[in-house]
């Protein structure tokens, strides 16, 4: 039993036999089928994003499922996955396999809700509230002969650390991608880019201050999805338009996918080549993706992941890009192949081959997907947000799943587009860019795309007022990088076993020095404020000091 008297019990299940018991510090478990853990009153953390991101997990009530890097999976499961959860008296379960089914605070009836995932705007929120229902208060894994490492420390920020010790974390990016806000069409134009029209964007996002690390070309650059050459009509001078955006100071990529459209130019080679994914008859197989069917390459392939990089490559060469923002890959999209090498045992392994191949020709790339992929030097963004104020996918969920993902290994990750994605109905409005802006502007990485300007003069001054503030923050940011720790942390970082910061979902760290409680909240001007251990000071007026371990009520 820890110090903190806090004794779990787990039920192992093997083959032959059943076994109940209290948990075992340090243990490693194997050559069992499932295990099962009494969540009891501890509060827990951990394993990836959620469409619904709450904070902490035992608001969730997650049902069985998969445990796959999913695109808006049936119970939530987003791309970027990890199978370890943690909890507040710092007793960690870390599983070594890649092919499991998990629930967590499972509902005790009922099914989970079945969904189109390119229809995502029209789906509930997944998972529920674990308030709102019956729940069964299990962490609950099964697979075929597990292997599943448990961790028994201190405290969370201890089991944190310890598991920290067990992966490796990619070297630091390039400076400069901390120091200026990324830009990327999509939130504003959606498929309806073209030479034009971007010039005419990027003009008015100078002209109001702002500036550029990269700048995104997201679909529809090219005629059909797949190809590697651009759409001749709307792009009829790419190279020209680069070198423009060059001049600007940006570094320009391209959207990408690891699917070709029967009309794109690359189908029949890869069929040809064997470079696609077959169906249990040998037959090429052809998936849904959200913009319709297509051939899926497969990613497992090295000969078809050295083929495809080779043509994004040549595209590169040509028209001066940096690189590439690498959409999809989750193991979703694999799982119903019946060939593809890994797919029947383990379709997260296909995530893991398609970024780590990826980023051998184009590191620090843009992906929204992860599995076990910490030491890979690319920028991992959150799944596509929608333009809404809470924890639903919305603004509130950039600060829980920032905090996850950073616990996971992810430090290097960022929380998508400024204001959302403007999917379905949901719109986003002048109020909501600043709070937005205001509320990631200190993360490491932040972007843009719905422009500010279209909500007025006023709403561009203070959405640039933050994204100079974010250039501000970036020394420090680049000082807390050295540290091998996340660089977005839980408030109860700094004193784990304080009972209110363990608990606290609309705060966060910057390493240990910056404190950030934004307003997330429609129409709100001020909010209460917890100060965790030590002394804070006001960032925008230095003589007013707080120690803490206290609230601020109604702070503006």
């Amino acid at each position: 039993m820890n110090k903190n008297n806090q004794a779990l019990s787990i039920r192992t299940i093997s083959p032959t036999n059943v076994t109940t018991e209290t948990w075992k510090y340090g243990q490693i478990l194997r050559g069992i089928d499932e295990i099962v853990i009494e969540l009891g009153n501890a509060h827990w953390y951990g394993g990836g994003g959620l469409v619904h991101q709450l904070y902490p997990l035992e608001k969730a009530a997650i049902y069985a499922n998969p445990f796959l890097t999913s695109d808006n999976g049936h119970t939530g499961l987003l791309g970027i996955a990890e199978p370890f959860w943690f909890n507040s008296n710092g007793q960690g379960v870390w599983v070594k396999n890649d092919d499991i089914t998990m629930s967590f605070n499972a509902p005790t009836s009922g099914e989970p809700p079945q969904h189109s995932f390119f229809e995502s705007a029209s789906n509930d929120i997944r998972p529920r509230r674990a308030s709102d229902i019956e729940t069964d208060g299990l962490l609950r894994i099964q697979g075929n002969d597990l292997t599943i490492y448990l961790f028994e420390c201190d405290n969370a920020r201890a089991v944190v650390e310890a598991y920290w010790e067990q992966i490796t974390i990619s070297p630091p990016p390039p400076a400069w991608l901390l120091e200026s806000p990324l830009w990327t069409t999509w939130a504003h134009f959606k498929n309806n880019i073209n030479e034009d029209n971007i010039q005419e964007y990027v003009a008015r996002l100078l002209e109001h201050g702002f500036q550029m690390s990269i700048f995104g070309i997201d679909a529809k650059w090219q005629e059909q999805f797949g190809d590697t050459h651009f759409d001749p009509v709307r792009f009829p001078n790419p190279r020209g338009l680069i070198e423009k955006l060059n001049q600007y100071g940006a570094k320009v990529t391209l959207w990408c996918i690891p699917f070709f459209m029967p009309e794109s130019e690359h189908f029949q080679e890869a069929i040809a080549q064997g470079f696609v994914l077959c169906d249990q008859d040998q037959q090429p197989f052809i998936g849904q993706w959200w913009e319709g069917k297509a051939a899926f390459l497969d990613v497992t392939n090295p000969k078809a992941m050295a083929w495809h990089l080779s043509n994004l490559k040549r595209l590169a060469d040509e028209v001066g890009l940096h690189g590439y923002k690498f959409d999809a890959g989750e193991g979703m999209f694999f799982a119903n192949s019946g060939t593809c090498r890994f797919m029947q045992d383990a379709p997260n392994l296909a995530t893991k081959r398609y970024i780590e191949q990826a980023a051998t020709v184009f590191p620090w790339s843009d992906v929204r997907t992860a599995w076990r992929t910490q030491a890979i030097p690319m920028l991992y963004r959150q799944w596509d947000k929608s333009s809404r104020w809470g924890f639903d996918n919305g603004l509130a969920s950039c600060i829980t799943q920032a905090i996850t993902l950073n616990l996971l290994g992810y430090p290097y990750s960022f929380s998508d587009m400024i204001g959302g994605n403007q999917y379905g109905d949901d719109r986003a409005d002048g109020e909501l860019m600043i709070r937005w802006t205001q509320a990631v502007s200190p993360m490491p990485f932040i972007q843009f795309s719905i422009a500010p300007w279209d909500y007025g003069t006023e709403v561009a001054k203070i959405c640039a007022r933050y994204a100079q503030l974010h250039q501000h923050i970036a020394p420090y940011t680049l000082k807390v990088i050295q540290q091998n720790a996340p660089i977005i942390r839980p408030i109860w970082w700094l004193e784990p076993t304080d009972t209110i910061a363990q608990a606290i979902d609309d705060e966060y760290l910057v390493g240990d020095e910056l404190l950030v409680a934004p307003i997330i909240e429609k129409g709100a001007v001020a909010r209460n404020i917890y100060l965790p251990k030590g002394k804070w000071r006001n960032y925008w007026n230095e003589s007013e000091i707080y120690q803490g371990k206290c609230w601020l009520e109604a702070y503006p």
